[in-house]
């Protein structure tokens, strides 16, 4: 006997209807926990109109696969949703779209350029171009860094509300990987308001003794930080001057990918020119 047919216009067979709607009934409640994330069984089932013992179930399987999370009574966005929504951010944007620009900024300052991402709470490396010289700083493509003692890790931190960095980072003293390391979150909070004013980052050896980097936010289409370009060089090479001529510099390449992301700035039409700009127009 064949199998009933499923193609557009086929009205659906009883067996099909059933799952059909319980699938559609899950994404409708990733859809309302994305939007407003720390809902409530009686919230979840006011907003889908659908009783609390079917919410209850579905909650259950998303929660099982990872794709919610119960935190204090109260529902949101679990880590398999994020990873998700990671595989497209990670493989169909900003590697895509950042690439041939990082690769001509490499090929102009001769630093290591990386592109970065949160994931969870770390900064994931998702795609690296190498300098030039023997003396070059190397950072393996899928390792993972706090954020707080990254350049790229700050700038993930610095546009989110204080409540969300506190929780990104945790209660208690921030583990101590070198001298210069901050290790309060209070330290990082004043550290995040610089990133801010200056539009960029810096780890001056906070992570790795003799590494230093720069870091500026990639923005996606509303505006949020989806990502960060980051240089980074030994100790030597990176000096106070070098950081005040890449931080600019790297803030309006960071620019440009965000705007080839489907960002628009408020002041977009009167940008200041980098002399970068003409090497990445199309």
């Amino acid at each position: 006997m064949k199998e009933a047919s499923n193609r557009p216009g086929r009205k659906p067979t009883r067996e099909v209807l059933p799952v059909t709607r319980t699938l559609d009934r899950g994404l409708s409640v990733l859809q309302i926990l994305a939007k407003a994330p720390g809902l409530s069984l009686s919230e979840l089932s006011r907003e889908l109109d659908l009783s609390p013992s079917t919410v209850s179930r579905l909650l259950a399987t998303l929660s099982e696969r990872g794709f919610v999370a119960q935190e204090n009574g109260t529902f949101k966005i679990g880590l398999g949703a994020f990873e998700v929504g990671l595989a497209f951010s990670k493989h169909m944007r900003i590697d895509q779209v950042a690439g041939p620009i990082v690769q001509r900024l490499v090929h102009e300052i001769g630093d290591t350029v990386s592109l970065c991402i949160l994931e969870g709470k770390e900064v994931i490396y998702v795609d690296q171009y190498e300098g030039r010289g023997t003396a070059r700083t190397v950072m393996r493509i899928g390792s993972r860094q706090p954020l707080y003692c990254t350049a790229a890790g700050k700038v993930m931190l610095a546009w989110l509300w204080e409540e969300r960095v506190r929780d990104l980072l945790g209660d208690g003293a921030l583990t101590r990987y070198t001298e210069h390391t901050l290790t309060t979150t209070d330290q990082v909070l004043h550290e995040l308001e610089n990133v801010r004013k200056r539009g960029y980052a810096t780890d001056l050896q906070e992570l790795e003794n003799g590494v230093c980097c720069v870091a500026a936010p990639i923005r996606g289409r509303s505006g949020e930080v989806i990502g960060a370009i980051s240089a980074s060089a030994i100790e030597l090479r990176m000096t106070s001057d070098r950081i005040a001529f890449l931080g600019p510099e790297l803030a309006q390449v960071a620019n440009d990918i965000s705007h080839r992301l489907g960002w628009r700035s408020p002041d977009q039409g009167n940008r200041g020119h980098s002399k970068f700009n003409d090497i990445f127009s199309d």
